[in-house]
């Protein structure tokens, strides 16, 4: 297949919506995904076009590179496999979906991010104002309202083009901006979606029980 439209990916997916739900002992539900379907919607499938372009300026994405190759397999936005997006192609069914709303692709049994997406593993309890020890300074805005939660770093890509290279890494406990995570099951963990420039410090792990 040939190349697509600037901006967008071309996918096929193997299963349209998560029906089943598998319970103690084995038992397996299936769910009516006429109701609500955007709760059960997949966010995974395989790349099978790549556009030839990427703007240089897209309000959505910025100046990212195209990491995508056919065969991939990623994953994207839950709005993604919905029929304004569907194209059928000698009787096939595929979805375009924007290169900015993918987050993570698996290549040869490995992920990478995308786009500036991180995954997040949040803990338990939200973020509290720390005076003691640490050296991390915390905006008093932010003190003020709350406005930040604590998590892991499960998975850090490269960041846009012309943005500066993130000190954290994979495994760093990080602030990051409240509001800004949604979560998805990627691979079959549950993890928090977001972007790196709402990450805003690492918390040395020996600092997190000051940490309310």
């Amino acid at each position: 297949m040939k190349g697509t439209p600037r901006d967008y990916v071309l996918i096929s997916t193997p299963q349209k919506f998560n029906n089943q739900i598998e319970i103690a002992g084995g038992t397996v539900l299936w769910l009516d995904t006429s109701y609500k379907p955007e709760h059960h919607v997949s966010i995974s499938g395989n790349v099978e076009a790549v556009p030839g372009l990427l703007s240089p300026s897209h309000y959505a994405h910025g100046n990212s590179t195209m990491d995508l190759e056919v065969g991939d397999k990623i994953y994207f936005n839950y709005l993604t496999i919905h029929p304004d997006n569907l194209m059928v192609y000698e009787g096939k069914e595929y979805y375009g979906v924007g290169y900015w709303d993918i987050f993570c692709y698996i290549r040869n049994g490995e992920m990478r991010m995308t786009n500036s997406w991180v995954f997040v593993e949040p803990l338990e309890t939200d973020v509290g104002v720390h005076y003691g020890k640490s050296s991390i300074i915390i905006p008093d805005a932010y003190k003020k309202e709350k406005n930040y939660k604590v998590g892991k770093l499960r998975l850090i890509g490269k960041p846009l083009k012309g943005e500066p290279t993130l000190e954290a890494k994979e495994g760093d406990y990080v602030v990051y901006r409240k509001n800004s995570d949604f979560a998805n099951e990627i691979e079959g963990e549950v993890m928090y979606t977001m972007k790196q420039k709402d990450l805003y410090a690492i918390i040395p792990e020996e600092c997190l029980e000051n940490f309310a």
